[in-house]
């Protein structure tokens, strides 16, 4: 992972863990569930996805970044998942992220989806666009 995306996923985890409402949904401390990591508590939030490319010119060091966060409930009809991202969905639409050594020009939710992967397990998905440029 380079240096921004790194510096990104920071900065949204910071972003998110400083909100009220996001910790009421996913709780203080926020519940950041790992690919190999222990089990959490239900519902929790994880990075999907994270891709990236370069977007700059000859004097800037820029990229875009199509961001995937991902909340996992296990309840009826996928409630807490979905409450719980269109709350992060808000904090991101409505925030500016502090990064170091970087500045995020645009953050951009760009849709959102909830489906049922298997039996007693929704995913509700937020994906974000973002542009990074070197400070």
């Amino acid at each position: 992972m380079s240096g921004a995306e790194a510096a990104l996923e920071v900065a949204i985890l910071q972003a998110l863990r400083a909100d009220e409402n996001v910790a009421a949904v996913l709780g203080d401390p926020l519940r950041v569930g790992e690919i190999g990591g222990p089990r959490l508590a239900f519902p929790y939030l994880e990075f999907g996805r994270h891709g990236s490319e370069p977007a700059g010119g000859a004097d800037v060091e820029m990229s875009t970044h199509r961001v995937d966060l991902v909340c996992v409930s296990r309840d009826g009809g996928g409630v807490q998942a979905k409450e719980a991202i269109a709350t992060v969905r808000s904090v991101l639409g409505q925030t500016s992220l502090d990064m170091e050594g970087w500045r995020c020009v645009l953050l951009v939710p760009v849709f959102t989806d909830a489906m049922r992967p298997e039996p007693g397990q929704w995913r509700a998905l937020l994906r974000l666009k973002a542009v990074v440029e070197a400070a």
